[in-house]
């Protein structure tokens, strides 16, 4: 199974969440860490999947790739993300 590639980006001043291959940003963040959250959650639907997060300057920072997307969410219980 091909796994799922989400990136947070940096975009304006704020942070992009888009999905490898698509032709828009899933969401557009005002902080990192915000960006960061929804990655995850979205990346918790899929398996295998993989988020790429770049710094401000947009040079790699960190990437997590996981077959069993249920360790992104231990501890800490899954909630629903809605589109905006």
């Amino acid at each position: 199974m091909k796994r799922v590639t989400f990136f947070v980006r940096p975009s304006g001043g704020k942070w992009k969440v888009k999905r490898e291959g698509a032709e828009k940003e899933y969401r557009v963040c005002e902080t990192k860490q915000e960006g960061v959250r929804v990655a995850r959650i979205l990346a918790g639907e899929f398996s295998p999947a993989q988020i790429i997060i770049e710094k401000e300057d947009g040079t790699f920072q960190q990437e997590w790739t996981h077959t069993n997307c249920s360790v992104l969410f231990e501890g800490r219980g899954r909630s629903s993300l809605k589109r905006r």
